[in-house]
This record gives C-alpha cells, sequence and structure tokens, in this order.
C-alpha cells in the first residue's frame, strides 16, 4: 500500500521486514525495529500538511506495554466490589439502602464505562499486536455495556477518516442542515444517544462494512443475546437491578457526554486540532477514562495506545497553543458551553 504522507524518497520508513496488519483498522506496525507508523488514511491532517511521526520520542510511544492491560482487571475488581455492595445495601439496609448505595452505583458504572474504553483501543489496534487476541479483548471488553467492536470498527474508522466533513457519521450536519432539527439531535444525544447507539451502531456497521464485518458484527450480536439471556436467566433480579442496569445508567449518561464532548460546537475542520476537543479533568476522573480525555492527541496520533497520551499533549503544548486548540477543564464546563451555545443557535 502507497501512501502520500510517507513518501519513499524521503527513506523514511523500510517495508523490508515483518508488517502486521490490523484488519480494517489500516494501522500497520513494524515489529521488528520497533518503528511504528499510521497510514495516511486514518491521518487526513497528516496527508495534507506532511505532518508524520519522524522523533524517537514518538516511536517510543507507539509501543504496545502489555502490562497496562491490568487496568482491566482494577476496572473489573471494582466493579465486581461496588455492585455487590449496592446489592447488600438494598438487600440489608432497611429504608434508607437506595440512597446509601448511590456512591457505589457510580462507582460501579465508572468502572464499567472505564472496561467498555478498552474496546475503542481494540478498534485501533494499540491493545495487542496479534490481531485477534487485539479483537478479542476488544469484544469482552465492550459486551458488559452491550457495545461492538465489530460494528463501532466500522463507523469509527470513517470519523477519522472523515473527521466534521461529509462522511463522518458522527457529524450531525450531514444528516439534516436545519438549525432546530440539530438543536433537537443534540439534546437527543445528549439524553438517549447510548441507548441508540445500542442498536444503531450495530444496524449502520452491518450496511456499511464488508463481509468480513458483517460475519463479525452478527458474532458480536449474538454474544451479546446470549449474555443478557444468562444474566436474565441465572442470576437473582435484584442483582441485576442493583449490579448491573443501574450502573448502566451512570455509563448511559457518561457515553454521552464523552462523546459530545470531543467534537460538538467546534469548527467544522478537518484538522484535529481545530475540530477536536481535549479535556483536562481531575486526575481521578482522568484515571477512568483511562486518557481519553486527550482527544486531540489520539486524532492526531491515533496509533499512540492510551497510556501514552499524557505525555503526547505535553509534547505538543507548544503546537496546540499556536494552533489555538480547544481545551477544557472539566466536563461540567462542556455542559454549561453545551447549554448555553444550544440556546443562542436556537434564538438566532
Amino acid at each position: 500500500m502507497s501512501c502520500t504522507c510517507f513518501p519513499n524518497h524521503l527513506g523514511l520508513l523500510q517495508t523490508n521486514k515483518r508488517i502486521m496488519s490490523l484488519g480494517a483498522s489500516l494501522i500497520f506496525r513494524q515489529i521488528q525495529d520497533r518503528f511504528i507508523y499510521l497510514d495516511c488514511f486514518l491521518m487526513p491532517y497528516a496527508a495534507k500538511k506532511k505532518f508524520f511521526v519522524n522523533s524517537d520520542i514518538f516511536k517510543e510511544l507507539h509501543i504496545l506495554n502489555h502490562r497496562y492491560l491490568l487496568r482491566i482487571f482494577i476496572f473489573l475488581f471494582l466493579y465486581l466490589s461496588s455492585s455487590a455492595t449496592a446489592i447488600y445495601c438494598n438487600d440489608f439496609i432497611v429504608n434508607y439502602g437506595f440512597l446509601v448505595a448511590i456512591p457505589f452505583y457510580i462507582l460501579a458504572g465508572a468502572s464499567l464505562h472505564g472496561i467498555c474504553l478498552f474496546t475503542h483501543e481494540g478498534v485501533h489496534g494499540t491493545l495487542h499486536e496479534i490481531p485477534w487476541i487485539n479483537n478479542l479483548i476488544g469484544s469482552l471488553t465492550g459486551y458488559p455495556v452491550l457495545q461492538t467492536l465489530a460494528g463501532y470498527r466500522v463507523l469509527h474508522l470513517k470519523h477519522h477518516k472523515y473527521l466534521n466533513i461529509d462522511g463522518d457519521p458522527g457529524l450531525l450536519e450531514n444528516y439534516y442542515t436545519n438549525k432546530y432539527v440539530i438543536a433537537a439531535m443534540e439534546w437527543g444525544y445528549f439524553i438517549f444517544g447510548y441507548i441508540s447507539f445500542l442498536s444503531i451502531i450495530p444496524f449502520q456497521g452491518f450496511c456499511q462494512g464488508g463481509n468480513k464485518d458483517k460475519i463479525l458484527i452478527v458474532c458480536d450480536m449474538l454474544c451479546i443475546t446470549l449474555m443478557v439471556i444468562f444474566i436474565f436467566w441465572f442470576l437473582p433480579i435484584n442483582w441485576v437491578i442493583h449490579g448491573w442496569l443501574i450502573p448502566l445508567v451512570y455509563v448511559h449518561f457518561m457515553m454521552n457526554i464523552r462523546g459530545m464532548s470531543q467534537h460538538l460546537m467546534l469548527e467544522d475542520h478537518h484538522d484535529p486540532f481545530k475540530g477536536t476537543r481535549t479535556i483536562i479533568p481531575h486526575p481521578v476522573v482522568t484515571f477512568f477514562l483511562c486518557n481519553e480525555n486527550y482527544h486531540i492527541e489520539h486524532h492526531v496520533y491515533p496509533g499512540i495506545p492510551w497510556y501514552n497520551l499524557q505525555k503526547v499533549h505535553h509534547i505538543l503544548k507548544p503546537e496546540l497553543k499556536a494552533k489555538g486548540s480547544t481545551i477544557i477543564y472539566s466536563f461540567s464546563e462542556f455542559i454549561s458551553q453545551f447549554v448555553r451555545t444550544s440556546k443562542t443557535r436556537i434564538s438566532a
């Protein structure tokens, strides 16, 4: 595959060593000399501006470190312990059990949300160098929140390729242009987004994906269906409600807010420095988000794994400042901005 943003005459890349393709992600890894580069198909900014990884620092940042997969097990422990505590509170604390359990619902939801973020990493092939292991981890971490890796991959890679232009499945203006309809869609996204995505993502992914994608989406949906049947058939209903469904409410709103905050109300610009937002919240929030809040950095270097994005942010600080990139410091700041901007656009 040729790539205009990595022309052969630059002598930047040698292709005579082992190259592993991670399926539809179009990410290639040159394992032997530990140098990793990205196909310009996923980096339109790189293709246009010749902005590519060429330093030893960024080469190192692309290297996968499997010990960070332990974060999944940390989240799993936090989820199981907090959901079990929430169940106990409702079963054995008279009158105020639900109120006492609220902090544990939040912790369980945050942990469940943290687990599902590894599905996003699986889409980009940054969980493991071996494709089937990468895809297996990505799928399994999505199932608890009813998310399909295969369907998400089809749409998410198009989002990277067509950032904020025609073809981006996440750009509302690609569906309607009426400002009132768009405002209604934004508020619908804010309130119902995740619920609707549970059906939209696999359906659109099936329609837009290739034959292999279709097979994988069907397999994902079959596994999720069997999981749900098992949960409701074999587990006590109070366990299901207090240990899974209520934490999923937190996951629902966190998915909506996080997803909206990444690109909404920014210049519809193909340049990720202008069309993407980075949020730097409290370190505890960042921990549960697995650095997903460093979203400008992710769009500039989609092949860098989550645990190195904070380092990328510090390296790119001068570039971010020079380009006037949007950086805020809490999700509440985004919500406030969203409400104000939505009212202004409707009344204009």
